[in-house]
């Protein structure tokens, strides 16, 4: 299986808040202006935060919780870990939340939490309610970079919360980063349902 193609990312930011003058290289705490050093560096970094969260995970009750991991895994690279983003973001075409609904989202990713640790009590409402929480939080889309790493660590830590493992592995299994990319990029609750049903393990 190869992995499916999906076009990039579009920023509507007029002032270049967060990138260096003519170039979109974030601009990052070691002050690196190769796009490839930058990558590189972000990528060891976040992965070293990463490793600490399997160690201890963050405990997920409220989108607040979902501000303190993004901040926990970027915290050496950008200012702005766990703050909210201040552009507007599309990905193939289509916008994610605009900045005027964050306050609506966040009442409304607060609710599907609460759901999750009252109701969620089987397997097969575990997965349909995480499914859930990953579809809207990717549409929520919070930060500027790294939405992807920081919803993956959410539904792991809302899972462990149950006794369950689910580790989405999108950089080593093709089938999972289909369904993961299929699912959140067009919104398709059966391919998250499908992805989490894959990998949901008891402990």
């Amino acid at each position: 299986m190869v992995k499916n193609q999906y076009e990039g990312y579009e920023y509507i930011d007029p002032n270049n808040q967060y990138t260096y003058p003519n170039s979109t290289v974030l601009i990052n705490k070691q002050n690196i202006t190769n796009i490839e050093e930058a990558y590189r560096n972000e990528h060891l970094l976040v992965t070293r935060r990463l490793a600490d969260l399997r160690i201890q995970a963050i405990e997920v009750n409220s989108i607040r919780d979902i501000l303190a991991i993004h901040n926990y895994l970027f915290q050496d690279v950008y200012s702005w870990a766990g703050q909210y983003r201040r552009v507007n973001i599309s990905k193939s075409g289509n916008p994610f939340m605009p900045l005027q609904s964050f306050n609506t989202a966040e009442t409304y990713m607060n609710q599907l939490i609460h759901t999750y640790h009252q109701t969620a009590n089987s397997k097969d409402e575990i997965i349909k309610q995480l499914a859930k929480i990953l579809d809207n939080l990717n549409y929520f889309h919070p930060f500027r970079e790294g939405n992807g790493r920081t919803q993956r660590e959410v539904i792991r830590s809302l899972a462990l919360s149950k006794g369950y493992s689910a580790q989405i592995r999108v950089e080593q299994d093709d089938e999972i980063y289909n369904l993961y990319m299929d699912g959140t990029v067009y919104g398709d609750l059966g391919k998250l349902e499908e992805l989490l049903g894959k990998i949901l393990e008891k402990l």
